[in-house]
């Protein structure tokens, strides 16, 4: 077990609440408020039940005026961004990264970007509402939903120890409207985030891991613009691909040379050709290690009587 400096990580805590702090032009003690409010009680049902959590010691009508303060703050950071070209996309992404520890093992920062639905059936009167995807465990429902969806863009930092537990540090959450895609959101934030020179990870290596909805020709070709960022994305299992074609030196012919080889489709197993290598790998996670040595109990519930 690591030996922690107490005095020295609450001086740090306090450092990080008090630039936070700054972030906030107006308001800021009714917003501090509103964070511990946040932090302490996950489960509200609504915004003026924050009101009632002891972290909040102020009247319902302090956490409306500490949202639309956050939000013009917001909002005025990004005008200046266009009105003066700055290269500083929020502040508050610039105080998350300096508790981010620089990677040590591996000689690179990984980013993890996906989209994370959030439905909101009942809410009628809200805007900018729509269908989104959501999983669905019974069989035969579609896996949707209505109500918003978010684009989050998160560091994975190292684990400081093997068993310790893997952290996501989200730095970057933006609503994804109607009239745009997780994927394009996606993209603006990932250009936002390397194209600022304050932050720790300007101009070093950066791999972003992604599903295969970021897989997209149009994604790839956008990121491919920054030097430093390495898009590692899932493929479609009904992705087509075309090998590199054989050019014949002495059988040559007039007009243009060929472009594409063989087809090779991931879904139909009869174009594919012969690996060049292949490799096994075994691995056991956690969770069936433990049910090798304490397997689970199956009860029966069924009744006789029918």
């Amino acid at each position: 077990m690591p030996k922690f400096n107490n005095n020295k990580l609450i001086a740090r805590f306090q450092d990080f609440r008090q630039k936070i702090y700054n972030c906030f032009e107006s308001c800021s003690d009714a917003c501090m408020d509103l964070l511990d409010a946040l932090a302490g009680n996950t489960g509200a049902n609504s915004i003026a039940e924050l009101s009632l959590n002891p972290l909040f010691p102020r009247s319902y009508n302090s956490i409306y005026k500490a949202i639309k303060a956050s939000f013009n703050t917001t909002s005025q950071e990004a005008n200046n961004e266009v009105e003066e070209e700055k290269e500083e996309p929020n502040n508050l992404i610039r105080v998350v990264s300096e508790l981010i520890d620089q990677p040590q093992q591996r000689p690179f920062h990984l980013l993890a970007l996906d989209t994370t639905p959030h439905p909101r059936p009942d809410a009628r009167t809200l805007a900018d509402r729509g269908y989104i995807y959501q999983p669905n465990t019974i069989i035969g429902n579609k896996p949707i939903n209505i109500g918003h969806c978010y684009s989050i863009l998160s560091i994975l930092p190292e684990k400081q120890t093997g068993n310790a537990a893997p952290w996501s540090i989200p730095i970057s959450g933006e609503r994804v409207s109607l009239d745009k895609s997780g994927v394009e959101v996606g993209g603006e934030q990932i250009s936002s985030l390397m194209c600022d020179s304050s932050l720790p990870w300007d101009e070093k290596l950066c791999i972003l891991v992604a599903d295969s909805a970021y897989s997209q020709r149009s994604f790839l070709f956008e990121q491919s613009k920054h030097k430093n960022l390495v898009v590692i994305a899932r493929v479609r299992s009904n992705r087509i691909f075309y090998q590199s074609p054989i050019i014949d030196e002495s059988n040559k012919k007039r007009g243009c040379p060929k472009k594409y080889g063989e087809r090779f489709n991931l879904a139909e197993v009869e174009t594919w050709h012969e690996p060049d290598e292949t490799t096994l790998t075994q691995q056991t996670t956690r969770c069936m290690s433990h049910f090798k040595h304490n397997p689970p109990c199956l009860a029966s519930n069924v009744d006789e009587g029918n």
